[in-house]
C-alpha cells in the first residue's frame, strides 16, 4: 500500500502537491472577501452570525435554553432547541483560541473566513478517505486537488456563507474515514469509537446527519452480505453506533429522534442484528458441519426477527413507544418533486430533481471521469476484498441517487466524485510507472516444481479441495494473467496517454471554470456589482442599506413584517424584530404571513396593524416579491387552512399569477403585495405610507397606519406567554393578540401547546393546590 506521503521522490512530490491543493482550496474561496470586504452573505448565515454573537456573550448554558422574541413575532423561536449548535460552537472555540495565541480577529472575521478554512480542511479529509479506501497516495493527492476547486463543493463554502453545509461537508468527511480507518484491519476496531465521536459533531452540525449515518449503517450490512464480517467489524460498528447515539442524544434539536425516527431506523436494525449476529458465531460449536452451521444461523435469526417484531407491537399498541413517519424533507426524495404534500418544501428551488446539466454545472469535466474511478474502485474491491475498498462504490451510487431527486444535495455528490476521480487519475499514473518499471515482465508460467509422491488420502484430499475451489480466486488468476500480457500492457498504455491527454488538456479549462463559478457563488445577497444604463458599474448596496435604515431610523421595538426569506437580516443587520424568518419550524405561522401580503389590502391591514409597525419588499425585479408571489398563495391557501386539496391546488394557484398576455389576475391585482411592489399598483397612504425606497429602488419599506397599541402591548406582557415554567426562561412561546380571532380566513392557530407542556401545568397545578391544603 503505497503511502501518502514519504522520503522517496514521489512521496515530496505527493506532499508538495497536497498543500498546493489546500492553498487552493483556501483561495479560491476568498473571493467575496477580496471583491466585498469582510461581511456576511445571504440569508440563513446571518442568523448563524447572530446566534453565534449570542453564544459568545452569553455562554452555553444561555444558549441552549435562549428564545428569541426578535423573530417569529409574535410567538418567538425557541433557537435552543431548534438549532444545530455545532458551527457556532467551532467559531466561537476557534475565535477564542485565536485571540488568546495573540491572532486578534473580530468574531465577525472569523465568521466570515470560517467556511475558506474547513473548505480546506475537508479537502486533506478526502485526501485521507480517498488514501484509506483505494490503498493509493497518488490517487489521494488527485482527489484532494479535484475537491479543491470543484464547484460542488465551494457551492456551499466560500468566505462569508457561513452556513452550517460549510462545517458539515468536513465533519461528514471525518466520519467517512474514520470509520473505513477502523476496518483497516483486526486491530482497528477502536477506532469505530472515533468515527462515533466524528459522527456526533456531523450531528452538531446539520441535519444532513441521517444521510452519514444510514450511509455506514448500509455500509456495515453490505459487508455482511460480502461475507466480510468480522469480530473486529461488530466491534467498529457498534462502538460507531453506541458513541455515536449518545453523542447525538445530548442536542435538543435531535431529542429522541435517534429510537424514534423512521430514517433512523436502518442503522438501528443494522446494530442490534450485528449483536445477534456476533452471538451466533461466539456460541458455534466449531464441531458443527456446514449445514448445521446454517441451520443453526437460521433459526437464531428467524427468532431473533420474531421476538423484535413482537416485542415492537407489543411497545406500539402499549403507547409505550411510537415510530415518527419520514419527514418532508425526506420524504422529498422518495416521491416526485412538488407532491410532499408541502408547499412550502415544493416552492425551494433548491429541493429540485437534479439532472445532467446540474452535474455537469458543479462536477464540470469530473463528470465523465468518476464514473471510470467507479469502475476501478469496483475491480479494487473485487480483487483487494478490504472492507473499506467497498466503500467509495458503494458512497457514489448512494450520493449520485439522492443528487438526482434534489440538486441540492449535489453536494454529497462532492466529496465522493473527487474520490473518484483521484482513484481514476491515481490508478492510471500507478499503472504507467509499473509497465514502464517492468517492461521485461513475461507471462511465462513459473517452472513447477519436483512432484512429490502422495499417498492415496493425500492425492483425494487435493482433488476435493481443487474441486471446491472458490469460483472468484481461479477468475481473479485469469484475469491477473491476462491483465500481465504484453498485449494488455500496451493497450493499457495507450488508454492511459490517451485519458492524459484529454485530462491534461481539460484541467486548465475546469481550473477557469471553477473559480469563475466560485466568484459567481461569492456574490453577496445583499449587495452587488451591477451597471447602469450608460454601462458605467456600480455597487449596488440597496439591501444592506435598507436594513441600515431600519436599525437607525426606526424604534428598537419596531416590528417588521416582510416575507420569510428576510427575516434573518431584519434581524441580523437591522436588528430589529421580524414576523418570520428563514426556518421551517413553523410552516402554519409562515402561511398566516402569507395569507396576509396576498390578501386584499383593506383586509390585509386589519390584520397586519395588529403586528407589525412597518412592511417592507423586495420590488427591484428578478426574483422580488412579485415573482415570489405565486408561491406565497400557495403557501397561504395549504398549509394549516384546509381550504384546499393536493388536487385543487393547481386550479387554486391559477388565480393568483398573470395571464398570457402578462396582466395579473384580479385576485393577484387587489392583493397588498401587488399595491406595495408593482408599479401598475398603489396602496391607500391612509393604511401604508411609503417611507423608504433604496437608491436603486431594490427595496421598499412601509409604516403602518394605525397600529394597534393595545395588541402591542398585550403581545409583550409576559403574563401572556405559555411558559413552560414559572419563572418565564426556556420555552416560553407568545400567542397572536385576542383582536385577532375576528379574522379567520386569514390568521390560523399557528401554535399549538405541546402535550408535556399541558401535562406540566397540570401537575404543577395539583402540586399547587396540595401545597394549599396543607397550609390551611
Amino acid at each position: 500500500m503505497q503511502r501518502l506521503v514519504d522520503l522517496t521522490p514521489g512521496g515530496f512530490v505527493r506532499l508538495i502537491a497536497l498543500a498546493i491543493a489546500i492553498y487552493a482550496a483556501v483561495d479560491i474561496r476568498l473571493y467575496a472577501v477580496r471583491e466585498y470586504g469582510r461581511i456576511i452573505h445571504e440569508f440563513d448565515p446571518w442568523f448563524n452570525f447572530r446566534a453565534t454573537v449570542y453564544l459568545a456573550d452569553n455562554g452555553w448554558n444561555k444558549f441552549k435554553t435562549w428564545f428569541d422574541y426578535m423573530s417569529w413575532y409574535p410567538l418567538g423561536r425557541p433557537v435552543g432547541t431548534t438549532i444545530y449548535p455545532g458551527m457556532q460552537i467551532t467559531a466561537v472555540a476557534l475565535w477564542r483560541a485565536l485571540n488568546a495565541l495573540g491572532i486578534e480577529m473580530s468574531l465577525n472575521d472569523v465568521c466570515v473566513f470560517f467556511p475558506a478554512w474547513f473548505g480546506a480542511v475537508a479537502t486533506f479529509l478526502v485526501a485521507m478517505l480517498t488514501k484509506e479506501c483505494s490503498g493509493s497516495g497518488t490517487a489521494a493527492v488527485a482527489a484532494a486537488l479535484v475537491m479543491a476547486i470543484v464547484p460542488a463543493h465551494t457551492m456551499r463554502s466560500v468566505a462569508g456563507g457561513y452556513d452550517n453545509e460549510s462545517l458539515a461537508v468536513t465533519a461528514m468527511c471525518l466520519t467517512f474515514y474514520t470509520w473505513c480507518r477502523s476496518l483497516r484491519n483486526p486491530e482497528s476496531w477502536w477506532i469505530g469509537g472515533l468515527a462515533g465521536l466524528a459522527y456526533t459533531y456531523m450531528v452538531a452540525a446539520w441535519g444532513g446527519y441521517t444521510f452519514v449515518l444510514n450511509m455506514v449503517g448500509l455500509h456495515a450490512a453490505v459487508l455482511v452480505i460480502y461475507k466480510r464480517y468480522s469480530s473486529s467489524l461488530h466491534k467498529a460498528y457498534s462502538l460507531f453506533f453506541i458513541v455515536g447515539t449518545i453523542g447525538a442524544l445530548q442536542f435538543p434539536v435531535v431529542g429522541t429522534l435517534p429510537f424514534t425516527s423512521a430514517e433512523q431506523l436502518g442503522p438501528m436494525a443494522v446494530f442490534l442484528g450485528f449483536q445477534v449476529l456476533e452471538l451466533t458465531e461466539r456460541t458455534m460449536q466449531p464441531d458443527l458441519s456446514k449445514r448445521a452451521k446454517w441451520q443453526r444461523r437460521i433459526r437464531m435469526y428467524a427468532l431473533a426477527v420474531v421476538a423484535a417484531v413482537a416485542a415492537l407491537t407489543a411497545l406500539v399498541v402499549g403507547g409505550l413507544y411510537n415510530i415518527n413517519g419520514l419527514s418532508v424533507r425526506v420524504k422529498s426524495l422518495f416521491v416526485k418533486h412538488t407532491k410532499t404534500g408541502n408547499p412550502l418544501v415544493d416552492s425551494v428551488a433548491e429541493h429540485q430533481p437534479g439532472n445532467a446539466d446540474s452535474y455537469y454545472r458543479f462536477l464540470h469535466f469530473n463528470y465523465y471521469i468518476a464514473p471510470i474511478g467507479f469502475i476501478f474502485s469496483v475491480v479494487h474491491f473485487v480483487f483487494d476484498g478490504s472492507a473499506g475498498a467497498m466503500f467509495l462504490p458503494l458512497y457514489g451510487l448512494v450520493a449520485y441517487y439522492f443528487a438526482n431527486r434534489m440538486v441540492r444535495l449535489i453536494i454529497f455528490l462532492g466529496p465522493v466524485a473527487a474520490c473518484l476521480v483521484g482513484v481514476c487519475v491515481g490508478y492510471a499514473v500507478e499503472d504507467a510507472i509499473r509497465i514502464m518499471k517492468t517492461s521485461d515482465e513475461t507471462t511465462e508460467e513459473p517452472e513447477k516444481e519436483k512432484e512429490v509422491p502422495l499417498s492415496a488420502k493425500k492425492r483425494a484430499k487435493q482433488a476435493n479441495k481443487k474441486k471446491t475451489e472458490n469460483l472468484t480466486v481461479m477468475i481473479k488468476k485469469e484475469l491477473d494473467m491476462a491483465y500481465r500480457s504484453p498485449v494488455a500492457r500496451t493497450v493499457r498504455l495507450v488508454f492511459i496517454a490517451l485519458g492524459a491527454v484529454y485530462i491534461i488538456s481539460k484541467a486548465p479549462t475546469f481550473y477557469t471554470y471553477s473559480h469563475a463559478m466560485a466568484q459567481g457563488m461569492s456574490q453577496p445577497s445583499i449587495m452587488f456589482k451591477g451597471q447602469l444604463q450608460d454601462g458605467t458599474s456600480v455597487m449596488v448596496k440597496d439591501y444592506v442599506e435598507a436594513y441600515d435604515w431600519l436599525r437607525t431610523q426606526t424604534p428598537e421595538d419596531a416590528r417588521v413584517m416582510a416575507w420569510w426569506d428576510y427575516g434573518y437580516q431584519i434581524t441580523g443587520i437591522g436588528n430589529r424584530t421580524s414576523i418570520a424568518d428563514g426556518n421551517t419550524w413553523n410552516h402554519e405561522h409562515i402561511a398566516n404571513l402569507a395569507r396576509m401580503l396576498t390578501s386584499e389590502e383593506e383586509k390585509a391591514h386589519k390584520v397586519i396593524r395588529h403586528l407589525a409597525d412597518y412592511v417592507l419588499v423586495w420590488a427591484g425585479g428578478g426574483g422580488d416579491d412579485m415573482a415570489k408571489s405565486p408561491h406565497l398563495f400557495r403557501i397561504g391557501a395549504s398549509i394549516g387552512s384546509g381550504r384546499a386539496t393536493a388536487v385543487e391546488m393547481e386550479k387554486i394557484t391559477s388565480t393568483f399569477g398573470v395571464d398570457r398576455y402578462g396582466q395579473p389576475t384580479p385576485k393577484m391585482a387587489a392583493s397588498l403585495l401587488f399595491k406595495l411592489v408593482s408599479p401598475q399598483g398603489r396602496v391607500s397612504p391612509e393604511r401604508f405610507q411609503e417611507v423608504y425606497t433604496s437608491k436603486y429602488r431594490k427595496v421598499r419599506i412601509y409604516k403602518v397606519v394605525n397600529v394597534d397599541e393595545e395588541s402591542k402591548a398585550w403581545i409583550a406582557d409576559p403574563a401572556n406567554r405559555m411558559c413552560d415554567n414559572a419563572d418565564g426562561s426556556g420555552f416560553c412561546p407568545g400567542a397572536y393578540p385576542p383582536a385577532l380571532r375576528k379574522y379567520p380566513s386569514i390568521i390560523k392557530p399557528a401554535y399549538k401547546i405541546p402535550a408535556w407542556i399541558k401535562e406540566k401545568r397540570a401537575t404543577e397545578k395539583s402540586e399547587r393546590k396540595a401545597a394549599q391544603k396543607d397550609e390551611l
